[in-house]
């Protein structure tokens, strides 16, 4: 029998996970450490990771030396999703009692301050004396080659040294990419007693799930360069990450993570609508409970991060996670209204610390309701027809499921593979995913690539921030400190030459593209030249590049004027505050899930992409241009403040989530209806903008709407070219602008009239035509057949012609084959094939795409196709008489 030996290595009072994240910031405050609040699920400004995936991630600029922080310390409590790319935890979920999608990390950092020393002893010291862990529990790992790390343990903090184990690379070396910082680790385990697989005596080597690990420290040290050789770096710097869901499995002295208070409420609820228990020897319910406990917190907080479902990206992942949780919730009874419960449940359970759960609660209800209905008609389809083929593979005893099924299965009915592994799991079946990802490939390879995203100049370092003076003035004067080619290479000096270069200054009145907003254009002139700037963009580490055409000589370090176009930068600055208004009538009109999803301005128009699941109405968007121009005409002030982002947030100033926000942060004020996160230029009143008009509403993704629009003079040119569009109708038409409606409407029902007149000629046509041609069926063996050639007839002619043939009275009554072909347009081939009886339309189809290097399919009594082989046309009756002659058809 296994020994339980957890009772000796927790405190006598469980810690609740409220208690637990105030502990841990308030021991780290007290030690000097910033208070940082959680960044979004999704990573701003970084492309590298599909998901913030570990405490460290908004700080990556830190580590790798990109920016500056305004602090050395930091604390915080991060959200994190590992549910896609190379951190997927995703097909484990619901199978382990430590996998989850969403999870909580709780980290302390240090960028250039304390360092390995100190990490190893504020950790030891929280858990031994703040949680009071029990140190005969406790057990660590330090890099084999990491002296430093063991006799720090050993000396400094009196760890007995047989609980050290020095392990090699794969254990305890942590680093963020090919290259770049890295460096060795020290993880704490804890012997929680409790044996997955029933072990009794093992070791932190052992993946039993006995010796949790619980706090991971990574002593950021080492560069590494492209060759792989490892140099110190200048700061080091500490970087830990404690996952809160395993600490408080072992503080409240339960053997699964899904046993604590942050599972337990929905575990519970579930409990009570099924009118069953979790943990009573069911391990398929078990199993359901886990998965929809977890996927119901990764939904709502992916919503609350404006992630929507898609079939790409972010979006896709999103989706797989709501059919996962939709599949598992029908495998056990759980209603859609019963979702939508357990997701109200999160805001109940995490609000208080989490405030934006309430708003991600509310839109996954609208999300989840969307996503049920499509899980019905597609991956509904998909899983019944799994469950037909693994019955079927069962009988013949075989077990795998062929690739090719599974590939068929997701392809057209949208069935993730995970879930089809889930399916096949449960009935004891493997699948061929070596098959599978074969021909994932080749889909991957015969998909047209995406344009690739134009690419910043990775600048040398040497140039460094150029500080932006385009809020308060159009123009200055600077020493030009570089002039770069396209290529990004320095060129010392241009004579009497024309071409395009980038322009480095100190400081700059031009607007780098950035925010949605384009770069400023204008003129910069010094003695001997000039340059017509064509735009400013803005590197990594901030860096204004001025791209244009130079006119003329010019030697590095020249002074010059640095002139903005003035008119393009208003009617810019009109279009950006435009946005802002036209958010907050959307949020009033549609409801406060609308929440920013992207958004462009230049010095013509402005588009602006929002969460909503629906098209807007003609009337909603009425409503909303009315409420814009209202803004516009109050006049109201447009106020900006800088402020640390952790107070504009309080403030509760809108913002994007997948912007990469400075410690400070300037917020713009539209009198009190607008306040959000703005780096962008604007107008002093929104009297300024002059007029707003709506152009167009559309859709961008699943779940993401598009609004384009014009202000001020943008619109009234808009509007001469609409009135002159209107007069050229009118004159068309031979009648006055004002009956020009009714001009058209009567043209549409005479047009209506004749399409019906013609629809009856058509009929008689062909009435007659098979009239004709019923007397040409020949017959081979009892198969009565007809073939057909026709010029000009579309498809849908030939099925109407075919259709009055069928009704003929005297069309054959036995097994009959009818072939047409129509040559359309001297472009391409249609043909269609109707079988009766005995004859086989789809094996026909299949003899003739052979043939004639078509395409095309059907059913037994009707098939058609196509082929652009139109040299063949001549010889097809020819061609189809002889595959009716040789063929059983």
């Amino acid at each position: 029998m296994q020994k339980d030996v957890r009772q000796s290595g927790f405190a006598p009072a469980p810690l609740l996970s409220g208690d637990l994240r105030r502990l841990f910031i308030d021991y780290f405050s007290g030690k000097g450490h910033r208070i940082v609040q959680s960044s979004s699920i999704i990573p701003a400004g970084d492309d590298s990771i599909m998901f913030t995936n570990a405490g460290m991630v908004q700080f990556k600029d830190y580590f790798t030396g990109v920016s500056s922080p305004a602090f050395q310390r930091a604390v915080t409590v991060q959200k994190c999703l590992r549910a896609g790319g190379k951190h997927n935890d995703l097909e484990n979920v619901g199978k382990t009692s430590r996998h989850h999608t969403f999870f909580e990390m709780l980290g302390n950092f240090s960028f250039g301050d304390y360092f390995k020393k100190e990490a190893v002893i504020f950790a030891y010291d929280f858990l031994k004396n703040v949680l009071k862990l029990k140190e005969e529990r406790l057990y660590v790992s330090v890099h084999e080659k990491d002296e430093e790390g063991f006799f720090i343990w050993k000396d400094a903090v009196k760890f007995d040294r047989n609980k050290i184990f020095r392990l090699g690379d794969d254990s305890n070396f942590w680093q963020m990419g090919e290259t770049g910082p890295c460096g060795y680790s020290s993880e704490i385990f804890f012997d929680t007693g409790y044996s997955e697989q029933g072990h009794e005596t093992c070791d932190i080597m052992c993946d039993c799930g006995r010796h949790l690990e619980i706090w991971n420290l990574v002593f950021m040290e080492f560069d590494r360069d492209k060759s792989g050789r490892l140099s110190r770096l200048p700061k080091p710097s500490i970087d830990t990450g404690m996952g809160l869901e395993r600490i408080l499995r072992v503080l409240q002295n339960v053997k699964s993570n899904y046993d604590t208070d942050v599972f337990m409420p929905y575990i519970n609820a579930i409990n009570s609508i099924t009118e069953r228990r979790y943990d009573a020897g069911d391990e398929n319910y078990d199993t359901a409970a886990r998965v929809i406990s977890d996927h119901i917190r990764a939904s709502v907080f992916l919503s609350a991060d404006s992630v929507f479902p898609s079939n790409e990206g972010r979006g896709y992942v999103f989706r797989r996670i709501l059919r996962r949780l939709i599949r598992y919730s029908l495998k056990i009874g759980l209603s859609l209204e019963n979702l939508i419960h357990l997701g109200n449940m999160v805001v109940i359970v995490m609000g208080d610390f989490y405030p934006e759960a309430s708003d991600g609660a509310a839109f996954f209800e609208k999300i989840i309701k969307e996503e049920y209905e499509r899980f019905n008609d597609t991956v509904g389809i998909g899983l019944r027809l799994l469950d037909d083929e693994i019955a079927v593979l069962k009988a013949n005893r075989e077990k795998t499921i062929p690739g090719d099924f599974i590939f068929r299965l997701y392809d057209t009915n949208g069935l993730p593979v995970d879930l089809a592994g889930d399916v096949a799991s449960e009935s004891g079946l493997a699948i061929d995913m070596d098959r599978f990802r074969e021909l994932m490939e080749i889909q991957r390879k015969s998909s047209k690539q995406k344009k690739e995203k134009f690419n910043i100049l990775d600048i040398p370092t040497l140039f460094t921030k150029t500080v932006f003076t385009g809020y308060d003035t159009l123009e200055g004067e600077e020493n030009i400190t570089a002039v770069l080619g396209e290529s990004g290479d320095v060129v010392r000096e241009i004579k009497n030459e024309e071409g395009n270069y980038y322009i480095i200054a100190p400081s700059s009145p031009f607007y780098p593209e950035g925010g949605g907003q384009a770069g400023d254009r204008g003129v910069i002139e010094w003695k001997d030249g000039s340059m017509r700037v064509l735009n400013t963009v803005k590197t990594k580490n901030g860096a204004i590049l001025h791209w244009g055409r130079i006119f003329g000589n010019l030697k590095g370090n020249e002074r010059a004027l640095f002139l903005v176009d003035g008119d393009l930068r208003n009617k810019t600055a009109s279009n950006h505050s435009a946005t802002h208004l036209l958010q907050t009538a959307l949020r009033t009109v549609l409801g406060p899930h609308i929440s920013q999803q992207g958004s462009y301005v230049d010095s013509e128009r402005l588009r602006f992409d929002f969460s909503h699941l629906k098209p807007v109405l003609d009337e909603e968007l009425r409503k909303v241009e009315y409420l814009v121009n209202s803004y516009i005409f109050s006049n109201l002030s447009v106020t900006v403040k800088e402020m640390a982002a952790s107070e504009a947030l309080g403030s509760g100033a809108l913002h994007f989530f997948d912007e990469k926000y400075e410690d400070t942060v300037r917020v713009v004020s539209m009198g009190d209806i607008s306040k959000e996160f703005c780096g962008g230029t604007h107008v002093r009143f929104t009297g300024e903008i002059g007029f707003f008009k709506i152009i167009s509403e559309s859709s961008v993704a699943s779940g993401i709407r598009r609004i384009e629009g014009v202000t001020g003079y943008n619109y009234l040119s808009r509007l001469y070219m609409e009135e002159d569009n209107l007069r050229n109708i009118a004159s068309l038409l031979g009648a006055p602008e004002s009956d020009i409606y009714n001009r058209i409407i009567k043209l549409y029902y005479d047009y209506e009239l004749l399409e019906k007149e013609n629809e009856e000629l058509r009929e008689k046509l062909n009435n007659l035509e098979s009239d004709a041609l019923v007397k040409n069926f020949r017959k081979k063996g009892n198969i009565d057949y007809l073939v057909s050639t026709f010029r000009g007839l579309s498809a849908d002619e030939l099925k109407d012609l075919m259709n009055a043939l069928k009704s003929s009275k005297d069309f054959p009554s036995g097994s009959s084959l009818v072939v047409f072909v129509s040559l359309v347009g001297e472009e391409k081939l249609v043909y269609v094939v109707m079988g009766g009886g005995e004859a086989d339309a789809s094996k026909t189809i299949k003899l003739l795409n052979s043939r004639l290097d078509g395409k095309g399919g059907g059913r037994k009594d009707f098939a058609q196709g196509g082929s652009l082989n139109i040299l063949i046309f001549d010889s097809v009756k020819s061609i189809v008489e002889e595959i009716i002659a040789s063929n059983d058809v």
